[in-house]
């Protein structure tokens, strides 16, 4: 390995390259997400920056959804009137989500965790 890739691959081993440090508060944030048509709702969650979000996804639509976080967390695909706990994570930063289906996500099926404080 050359020096730049031994870096890399000892930071990513070591955990340094997950995103930005943050102290936990101990509090956790708990919603819940339904979908409505081809959209969650809420599609906009705030959570304290060092909470650990826990989700609550219930498909309340009536297709086959999910909810997918880009930190990697995600729930299964789950059939109308499913419900699945998603935990989270502690919230460092701002996150993306998204119904990981077909085009759902091209049709609207986005989410925002907007990290707080």
């Amino acid at each position: 390995m050359k020096g730049g890739a031994l870096v890399a691959a000892l930071l990513l081993l070591s955990g340094c390259a997950s995103g930005p440090s943050v102290t936990p508060t101990g509090n956790t944030t708990e919603v819940t997400v339904t979908v409505d048509g081809m959209r969650f709702v809420p599609d906009v969650v705030e959570v304290p920056v060092g909470d650990e979000l826990v989700i609550t996804f219930e498909n309340t639509g009536t297709e086959v959804h999910d909810l997918t976080l880009e930190n990697g967390k995600s729930s299964a695909r789950l059939m109308p009137d499913e419900t699945e706990v998603i935990d989270a994570g502690i919230i460092a930063e701002d996150l993306d989500g998204w119904c990981s289906v077909s085009n759902h996500r091209a049709m609207g099926m986005e989410l925002t965790v907007r990290a707080v404080g």
